[in-house]
């Protein structure tokens, strides 16, 4: 969740454009303050590892690849260039919205999995994922790649 937060912040000026925003359920909002509320959102078509997730970079260096994750999405929303667009396109079963994020007309969804950041969550970026793998990219490259992170999450509850 705290993966998502820069694009909370990151899409306060788009909000402000639009007209409105229909959400089903309470469960999106987090509540900072009496007056300050910030929508949850999760990027569709992917999964990231957990923070305290951990892989082997090398044979002796052991690191945290959900914090690898979510340092390369905020570095990427910094420095890539262009217009942040985010889009609804639905909800999960957490209550969270699921959306389509572009930055400079770039789906960073797409881009994490392509670099070897993320998952493709089913099949949405199967070819993607496995060109990274072949390529070795990002994770891919290191000695023990992570698992799967919803295999992670069953076996970390």
């Amino acid at each position: 969740m705290k993966l998502f937060t820069l694009c909370f912040c990151l899409a306060g000026s788009l909000l402000i454009h639009a007209e409105n925003i229909n959400i089903e359920s309470n469960k999106s909002l987090y509540f900072i303050d009496g007056d300050s509320i910030n929508l949850r959102m999760r990027i569709a078509g992917i999964d990231t590892p957990e923070i305290n997730q951990k892989c082997r970079k090398s044979r002796l260096e052991i690191i945290d690849c959900g914090i690898l994750s979510k340092i390369y999405l905020k570095e990427l929303m910094e420095k890539m260039p262009g217009e942040l667009v985010i889009s609804v396109v639905g909800t999960d079963h957490y209550g969270r919205l699921l959306v389509k994020v572009l930055k400079g007309g770039v789906n960073i969804g797409e881009m994490l999995v392509k670099k070897g950041m993320a998952f493709s969550y089913k099949d949405s970026y199967r070819l993607e994922e496995n060109k990274a793998k072949q390529e070795g990219v990002g994770f891919w490259s290191f000695y023990e790649p992570p698992i799967e992170p919803y295999k992670w999450r069953k076996s970390n509850k």
